[in-house]
């Protein structure tokens, strides 16, 4: 948390809340380019400005009122009291504000240049000025009855804008901001503490050309220096390809960041999108949620799991096809000039990883990806069960066969033990190992033995370890018959700390681990996190939760190690 802390200095963060939306653009600079802004889009429903162009970033902070009470809310979950002064400094520092309003930065392009307009929710902005007096100094005022204010050698344009005061280095620029901004800070402002938009489509092309030559400038720069490395190169030009793409392509960047003390939680908010039409909007598009063997890791009691069955577009897969092509030539590349292995080793070598490929390679080509994981934890348990969607799951087999046999044949090596049943129409294999008598942590975990469990099938491959796993593994076949799809996301990840810890205590205990078990059995969440990706038009969006229980957490174990710290 010392990074929240850092960033919610009680005596910067009031200050900042005025002043630093006042003063933003004196530390933002770019070199004036000749370049031409582009028009919107024909059709465009966004947002414009008053000139009918498009801000190119949009920032908004969450309003004075709604920033003071999140903040003394992380006062409360973290632990850090100092914190708990920062509403009574903000009311210092801010009156003359609406509380309740947003504050904003526009990014318009000017010239090719960019030129940010700070948007302050409030009715006068002299009074706010005249307390910042001190820091920023006298201000004058123009004909025009725009306000100038010098801060460290850069002029600010400042002037009333019906209930907002915006601020510019370019006085023409105060021009193009709208009375009433609300429509472009649309989906921000007080949903997020703080929000960002990015329309990569309102730079223009010259610009994100220049950008991409850079990049290609350097990457032939990194590969002279290299010198003759064919396969480097070739995975290097179809990163650069991606690249170039994504600059061109690219339409809409969101990100979003709120303390939500209603679901006691803290979120992150992100999506891209693509222009329509576009291969990138085709390799997006191409993604939907598909019925899912493997949905069955999806469980309240799982100490952890992560499931995705989407579908694959055309364009994807051909791009990962290309990208496998890539590595597969840098690993060759790279066993070739290792010096330490014969040209027998080396051949064999890149067989085995070459018929690995072709199974990747395979799976791909159906168009679909499906896979779950699931980890069960808590005092004196651990299991974990792996499945996934290959083409042949005979392949896998004969290939894990094969390398069974590379296997040294000493007292201390693991077993293999192939084609030792079958249950459900998957063939059932068990990877052995002993685990020695010094090793008491892994014992306790494990036990004298750590047993892999390994399933494959005409489609899917199964993995599961951990005590009496096999059952589960077991329980995880039959459930993929179950899965009748529905409205899913394209991903899901949960994790939960409680669990762990506890594993981790019983294991070997430890002190700051206790005050977060402590922390975590008395909260509602018990240290969670999730992540969810779906799938929206041209594009995706994911969500990131912590909830309070893993913030709290962290707190104890912090005031834990603080207070062994003092003396006694």
């Amino acid at each position: 948390m010392g990074f929240m802390t850092n960033c919610l200095r009680p005596r910067h963060a009031a200050r900042a809340v005025a002043a630093v939306a006042v003063l933003a653009t004196t530390f933002i600079a770019a070199p004036a380019m000749a370049q031409e802004r582009l028009a919107p889009a024909a059709g465009s429903s966004r947002a414009t400005l008053t000139d009918g162009t498009q801000p190119v970033v949009v920032v908004t902070l969450g309003s004075v009122r709604k920033l003071m009470d999140d903040v003394s809310y992380m006062a409360e979950i973290t632990s850090q009291p100092q914190l708990a002064m920062f509403p009574m400094l903000a009311a210092t520092f801010t009156q003359g504000m609406d509380m309740d309003q947003p504050i904003g930065v526009l990014v318009p392009l000017v010239g090719g240049a960019p030129q940010p307009i700070v948007v302050l929710p409030t009715q006068d902005i002299r009074p706010i000025l005249k307390r910042l007096e001190a820091q920023t100094g006298p201000v004058d005022e123009l004909d025009d009855g725009t306000l100038v204010l010098t801060v460290n050698q850069n002029t600010l344009y400042i002037k009333q804008n019906a209930n907002n005061a915006v601020a510019a280095q370019n006085q023409a620029a105060l021009k193009l901001a709208p009375a009433d901004a609300s429509e472009l800070f649309k989906g921000m402002g007080n949903a997020y503490n703080v929000a960002v938009r990015l329309q990569v489509q309102q730079v223009p092309v010259e610009i994100r050309n220049i950008l991409i030559d850079q990049l290609r400038q350097g990457f032939e720069q990194t590969m002279a220096q290299q010198g003759d490395a064919e396969s480097a190169r070739e995975m290097g030009e179809n990163s650069i390809a991606q690249l170039e793409r994504l600059i061109q392509e690219a339409d809409e960047l969101n990100l979003g960041l709120n303390i939500d003390k209603a679901n006691q939680q803290v979120a992150l908010d992100v999506s891209f999108t693509a222009v329509g039409g576009t291969q990138l909007a085709a390799v997006y598009g191409g993604q939907q949620s598909i019925p899912s063997r493997f949905s069955s890791v999806i469980r309240d009691d799982a100490a952890a799991y992560i499931h995705s069955a989407t579908s694959i577009s055309p364009e994807a897969i051909t791009q990962a096809k290309d990208g496998i092509k890539s590595s597969l030539g840098m690993i060759k590349g790279a066993l070739e000039t290792d010096g330490n292995l014969s040209e027998d080793q080396i051949n064999e070598i890149d067989q085995y990883i070459t018929r690995l490929s072709d199974i990747v390679t395979e799976s791909l080509s159906e168009g679909k990806s499906d896979m779950g994981v699931m980890v069960l934890a808590g005092r004196d348990e651990f299991q974990a069960v792996i499945g996934t969607f290959v083409a042949d799951g005979t392949k896998v087999a004969a290939l894990a066969k094969d390398l069974a046999t590379k296997v040294p044949d000493s007292p201390d090596a693991p077993k293999f033990k192939f084609d030792i049943g079958n249950f459900g129409g998957v063939t059932l294999h068990m990877i052995e190992a002993d685990v020695p008598a010094s090793e008491d942590e892994v014992r306790k975990v494990f036990g004298e033995k750590i047993q892999v469990h390994i399933g494959t099938a005409p489609k899917a491959v199964y993995i599961a370890a951990g005590r009496g796993s096999d059952e589960l593994l077991k329980q995880f076949i039959t459930a993929g018959s179950s899965d009748n799809g529905g409205d899913r996301p394209l991903g899901q990840f949960k994790f939960k700390l409680l669990p762990f810890l506890e594993l981790a205590q019983s294991v070997e205990a430890n002190d700051n681990m206790a005050a977060m078990i402590n922390a975590l059995t008395n909260s509602q969440d018990k240290g969670e996190v999730n992540v969810t990706t779906k799938s929206i038009p041209n594009g995706s969006s994911m969500k990131l939760t912590i909830g309070e229980g893993l913030i709290r957490a962290i707190g104890a174990a912090a005031m834990a190690g603080r207070q062994a710290q003092q003396p006694f």
